[in-house]
């Protein structure tokens, strides 16, 4: 859309100006009088259409982001969502410094993954309020902005978090299905996300581990395989039960999470060392920086951002 900003070449010509000014008159945010006093200041002071429009007051922010994901055709949820939490800024700010960060994470995923028919992928950090609930959310949310038919799970039936991040019930899910109580099925839509569901963990058994047992989550997944391109499986903190092992080895693959001055390194190791026991393989590891005024007993993924920005990936960092 644009170019570079130099001090003798406008930012961008006025065709694409125009087509650009079009848009927003189309979706009846711009007349074609304010599109020109757009354009003037766009070509005055060198800067974005969108910017040029924000500046003079006819347009939001919100406004511009919602043309744009709809020319790129890129899923959002500019548009009002009930249900989907505050703090997903893939989803809310797709354009914004921690949205480009869960990007970068999937890029590296989808490289690395590349020889991989389909991605099944477990997030596991070593205790609660690591970030890991809010990981496997957004990933799930940027690889169903892509096009991939996306399957976010939620195995953590101690604590689940997904329903809440979506907005989702919680009466059936995951549990009832492995308890053979309910079919299995795909779970719900993620409103104003055609590409992604969420299999909620259902009312929380007095048994999880035993259910979870191989090989019921993956022939759970067998089962849904030919629906979808991507399972993304969020886990219980594995220093407080032997699930995130469980699952891990199940769904093959795993991603770690760990946290800026909560962390432990002697528990990361650990962590690892459980993994590498159950057969699934440690694709990465990511730093999550929190902001300082985040509260450690936080529910993740509410009220505040949890996450904060991706400061690291580190692969196999234990090794070196």
């Amino acid at each position: 859309m644009a170019t570079e900003n130099t001090s003798t070449t406008p930012i961008i010509t006025m065709g694409t100006a125009d087509k650009m000014g079009a848009r927003f008159v189309e979706a009846g945010l711009l007349t074609e009088e304010q599109v020109a006093r757009v354009v003037e200041l766009q070509n005055s002071a060198h800067i974005r259409f969108g910017e040029a429009a924000v500046r003079l007051g006819l347009l939001t922010e919100q406004d511009v982001q919602a043309v744009l994901s709809k020319q790129f055709n890129y899923a959002t949820a500019l548009t009002s969502t009930e249900g989907l939490d505050k703090s997903l800024d893939i989803a809310l700010a797709p354009f914004g410094m921690e949205a480009e960060a869960i990007r970068q994470i999937r890029a590296e995923l989808s490289i690395r993954l590349s020889d991989q028919e389909k991605i099944s992928l477990a997030i596991v950090s070593t205790a609660e309020g690591e970030g890991k609930s809010y990981l496997a959310a957004s990933l799930a949310l940027a690889f169903s902005q892509m096009g991939k038919r996306t399957l976010l799970i939620d195995a953590d039936m101690r604590a689940p978090k997904q329903h809440l991040l979506f907005g989702l019930e919680n009466k059936t899910g995951l549990s009832t299905m492995l308890a053979g109580r309910t079919e299995i099925s795909a779970g719900g839509l993620a409103e104003g996300f055609p590409h992604l569901r969420v299999l909620s963990a259902g009312p929380q058994p007095p048994n999880p581990l035993e259910i979870l047992l191989q090989p019921a989550l993956s022939n759970l997944m067998r089962q849904l395989a030919n629906d979808f391109d991507v399972f993304i499986v969020d886990t219980p903190a594995a220093q407080t039960s032997s699930d995130a092992q469980t699952i891990s080895q199940q769904v093959g693959m795993c991603l770690l999470v760990v946290r800026q001055h909560h962390s432990r390194l002697d528990d990361l190791r650990q962590t690892q060392a459980q993994m590498k026991t159950a057969g699934a393989q440690i694709i990465g590891t990511v730093y999550n920086q929190f902001a300082e005024n985040d509260a450690f007993d936080q529910l993740e993924g509410k009220g505040k951002k949890l996450w904060h920005r991706l400061r690291k990936w580190l692969i196999s960092p234990l090794n070196r």
